[in-house]
């Protein structure tokens, strides 16, 4: 397994707000932080050190779910109680995906709008769901996708860690058999590139190659949000 990450503040935002966790070789994930300030990147900073903490080691496959969830909740209460001891901080929340990997499965943890997308043979596939209003109206037909895309509402995310007391967590399972990369991204990169220029570079077989080019693609489209992604190679 090979990695490859990357985080800008992108040519907009004063600040980075994201955080971003690589733990070779079985625990990855993507905070994209809010609130404005240094708000935003508390929650996320926070959200992944804790994070990093955990060891799934020791929990067997059928309970990893349920630890996962539990985990991310726990983290939850402890950036919403820093909003209420730190008034200053009112208002910050972030997104948090996670995966876990363990022989040929992954495990994900999901709060917001950032993603995980699958790789094989040219075709990219997302296999989180956006917690997000103009996604929400994309379920329900009320919204095209691409009216969703150019939605000047595309941003406003309906859960995100810390923003309140408790957080409705999506935890699911699948395989990684015929996969042979993993790419974790904040909206910073989705929003700013095509899912079919991404799925070109990621065809690449150079790792680090590609996360500059998808990082340049991101600048060049305008880098007007921070931007953060992990590459996975489950092949090397």
């Amino acid at each position: 397994m090979q990695t490859a990450s990357r985080t800008n503040r992108g040519l907009v935002r004063k600040n980075n707000e994201d955080s971003i966790l690589v733990r070779c070789p079985d625990l990855f994930a993507i905070a994209d932080g809010m609130g404005g300030e240094q708000a935003g990147e508390v929650a996320s900073s926070l959200s992944v050190h804790y994070l990093s903490k955990v060891d799934l080691s020791g929990v067997q496959d059928g309970e990893i779910l349920k630890y996962l969830r539990e985990v991310i909740e726990t983290i939850n209460a402890k950036v919403w109680q820093m909003t209420v001891d730190k008034p200053e901080l009112k208002g910050m929340g972030t997104t948090l995906t996670a995966i876990y990997l363990k022989k040929d499965k992954g495990f994900v943890g999901h709060v917001g709008d950032s993603r995980i997308y699958l790789w094989q043979e040219g075709v990219l596939k997302q296999v989180t769901s956006d917690h997000s209003y103009v996604a929400e109206m994309v379920r329900r037909k009320k919204l095209t996708p691409s009216e969703a895309e150019s939605s000047d509402q595309k941003h406003m995310i309906l859960r995100a860690v810390g923003a309140t007391p408790f957080v409705e967590v999506d935890t699911f399972e699948f395989l990684l058999a015929g996969s042979q990369k993993v790419l974790l991204c904040s909206d910073g990169l989705s929003n700013m590139v095509a899912e079919e220029t991404i799925s070109k570079v990621l065809a690449g077989k150079d790792i680090e190659a590609a996360a500059d080019q998808l990082m340049q693609e991101a600048l060049k489209a305008g880098g007007k949000d921070n931007i953060s992604f992990i590459i996975i190679d489950l092949e090397d």
